[in-house]
C-alpha cells in the first residue's frame, strides 16, 4: 500500500502555485475581454460617423495593470478619455448617446453648421467657418432664406440664414471647390465653368443630435465574451 506523506508546507506551497495559475488565467480572460469590448466600442464610434479620431479616444485597461501582476478578481475598464472643460471625447460620445441638444456659446446666437459643399480636414471633419475664410482668403456672406433671387448648387435645409461663398468654380479632377480666376469670373476661357455661389453653412438657433451610440452594448459584451475567453485561456 502506497500511503503519500504530505507536509503542510508542501500543501500550502501546491495549493498557492494552483492559486497563481488560476489567477493568471481569469486576468488573461479579463484583458482579452476589455480589448473586445474597447475595438466593439471604436467600431460603433465610427460606424456613427464621429471619426477615427474619436474612435481612438476610446481606451481600455485592465486591473491589475502592472505586468507580471495578476488577481483572481481582476477588473477591466474601457472609457472615453475626459477633460477638465467638459468637452472632450467623453462628453462628445455621451451627447450621441443620449440625444443632446446642442446650442450656441460665447455670446453667439446661431450654430453654423456644416454643409456637404464645406470643405473637410483629413481627419473628415468640417472646416469652421473661420478656417473656411481663411482658406480661400474672404469673407462669407449672409443670403437669407427669404432671398428668391439666390442661385446655388448647394442643398438648401430648413434654417435661420445661410453662410454662402461666390465666385467659385468646381475642380473636375477632385469635385471640391476653389476660387475663380478673373478670366473665368468674366467667362473668357477656352472651356467655361460656372461660377456659383455656395452654401457652406446652414445657420440655425440649436440642433438636436441623433441617439447614434448605444452605451449599453459594450457593457453586454463583456458579460456574453468574458466566460468565451476564460475557457480559452484555461489549461
Amino acid at each position: 500500500m502506497l500511503r503519500p506523506s504530505l507536509k503542510r508546507a508542501d500543501v500550502e506551497r501546491d495549493f498557492s502555485g494552483l492559486e497563481e495559475e488560476v489567477a493568471g488565467f481569469i486576468t488573461e480572460a479579463m484583458r482579452d475581454t476589455a480589448d473586445e469590448v474597447k475595438n466593439a466600442f471604436r467600431d460603433q464610434v465610427r460606424a456613427a460617423g464621429l471619426g477615427d479620431r474619436l474612435a481612438n479616444a476610446v481606451r481600455g485597461v485592465t486591473y491589475p495593470n502592472r505586468s507580471g501582476r495578476v488577481s483572481l478578481d481582476p477588473t477591466g475598464w474601457v472609457y472615453a478619455q475626459p477633460s477638465k472643460d467638459g468637452r472632450g471625447a467623453a462628453a462628445i460620445i455621451d451627447s450621441y448617446a443620449n440625444g443632446r441638444m446642442i446650442v450656441a456659446r460665447n455670446g453667439r446666437k446661431f450654430l453654423a453648421v456644416p454643409t456637404d459643399d464645406c470643405p473637410r480636414k483629413r481627419s473628415g471633419n468640417a472646416l469652421t467657418p473661420e478656417e473656411v475664410e481663411a482658406k480661400f482668403g474672404r469673407r462669407l456672406q449672409f443670403i437669407s432664406p427669404n432671398d428668391k433671387g439666390f442661385k446655388t448648387p448647394s442643398v438648401r435645409h430648413k434654417a435661420i440664414g445661410y453662410l454662402v461663398l461666390k465666385g467659385l468654380v468646381i475642380r473636375k479632377a477632385s469635385g471640391t471647390w476653389r476660387n475663380a480666376s478673373e478670366r473665368e469670373r468674366e467667362g473668357r476661357t477656352r472651356n467655361p465653368r460656372p461660377v456659383q455661389a455656395v452654401i457652406m453653412f446652414s445657420l440655425v438657433r440649436s440642433v438636436r443630435k441623433p441617439k447614434s451610440v448605444d452605451m449599453s452594448a459594450p457593457a453586454a459584451l463583456a458579460e456574453q465574451r468574458f466566460d468565451a475567453n476564460l475557457n480559452a485561456r484555461w489549461r
